[in-house]
């Protein structure tokens, strides 16, 4: 049980080791397909290597993490390849293919998740397979150039085998098209759910739920409060007393907080805890200028202008009232609430914003926010 736990405890250095492991692997591969000129394999594999170290390319603009099953179904595939002799640069350009369309389709996705356009099955489907088939187009390309900068012979009867390379890969690609379309329609097998679970539990920011209408927000409203969205009957009004309290102003800014902290989420301002819609109104600003501007403010002084681009924030009429709809992104360090010259954390736990401090607090950030 002591091993046990002390696997579980390490996990992530674990999977850390494990991830360098196949990267170095993957890199071998690519030593072994140049010295033996297997070129109809060598551009997929570095394709796939620079796919795995994409994140880390892109770390510093964007907070992006690939789940480690997807680079240990990259290190299978490639081993298979190994023992396969010709039918495997085949079956690695297929298995590209697959792979290049998936990445396509969750683009597409993504861009849909963020705008105010109807989710279009057919354009996702069709960009999925044009994204991949550009990418194998280029490996082609490439590995033409390389051929001829090197003076390599024969160069003009690999035709045939440039044609069966696009042909694994554009294979590939419908595959993985009928599989996005088959999930998007409904019809999702396990392990397709298991694998785009993890991925949206390891990059929140890019699957924000859209609350850009009335009818949307309706719909998060009737959810209820949990752990990613939280009700405000105002923002600096308590409606006990009739007068403005700053406790009320921190209330929202710890939820905020808190989401920045943890996984992201929604604050509804001018909904009460019910769900009942009552609008900033109460708040008795001359204008919703006027509340935005003390909004900005309070985010600008209390949270500090770094973590703006982490918050949208938008005025939504609903039933002729005015709710403010605050959508939080998770950020890529600890944030904390300038509260009465000292500074307080909050993460989210359950439909709650906790407080935490001292060891806790640090084991939490050194968790959360370690560089990946």
């Amino acid at each position: 049980m002591d091993i046990i736990q002390k696997i579980k405890g390490n996990s992530a250095k674990i999977q850390t080791s494990l991830s360098t492991i196949i990267k170095m692997i993957l890199i071998i591969a690519i030593f072994y397909a140049t010295y033996s000129h297997y070129w109809h394999i060598l551009l997929a594999y570095v394709f796939l290597l620079l796919l795995l170290f994409m994140p880390n390319i892109l770390r510093n603009k964007y907070h992006v993490r690939i789940p480690f099953e997807f680079e240990f179904i990259v290190f299978i595939f490639v081993i298979i390849s190994f023992f396969l002799g010709s039918i495997g640069g085949y079956v690695i350009n297929i298995f590209f293919g697959v792979i290049v369309g998936f990445i396509g389709f969750a683009i597409m996705l993504i861009i849909f998740s963020h705008s105010k356009f109807k989710t279009n099955y057919l354009l996702i489907i069709l960009f999925s397979f044009a994204f991949s088939m550009t990418f194998g187009l280029a490996a082609e390309m490439l590995k033409y150039y390389i051929k001829l900068f090197l003076s390599y012979e024969n160069i003009n009867a690999d035709h045939p085998y440039t044609m069966l390379n696009l042909t694994c890969v554009a294979l590939g690609a419908f595959i993985s098209s009928i599989i996005g379309y088959v999930y998007m329609k409904g019809f999702r097998v396990k392990i397709m759910q298991d694998m785009v679970g993890r991925f949206k539990n390891h990059n929140p920011n890019f699957f924000i739920q859209k609350t850009d209408s009335p009818e949307e927000v309706i719909k998060l409203i009737k959810k209820g409060e949990n752990e990613r969205l939280e009700f405000k009957s105002t923002l600096r009004t308590n409606l006990h007393i009739g007068e403005h309290d700053k406790k009320v102003e921190n209330a929202a800014l710890k939820t905020i907080i808190a989401f920045l902290n943890s996984e992201g989420g929604h604050l509804l301002i001018g909904v009460d805890d019910k769900g009942e819609i009552i609008g900033i109104e109460k708040d008795s600003f001359e204008n919703n200028d006027r509340f935005n501007r003390h909004f900005t403010n309070l985010l600008k002084e209390r949270i500090g202008n770094e973590y703006l681009p982490y918050i949208n924030s938008e005025l939504i009429i609903i039933e002729e009232k005015s709710v403010l709809k605050v959508e939080c992104r998770k950020s890529d360090k600890p944030v904390f609430l300038k509260c009465d010259g000292n500074e307080e954390f909050y993460i989210r736990v359950g439909a709650s914003s906790l407080q935490i401090i001292g060891s806790k607090m640090l084991e939490y950030i050194e968790h959360k926010f370690k560089k990946i």
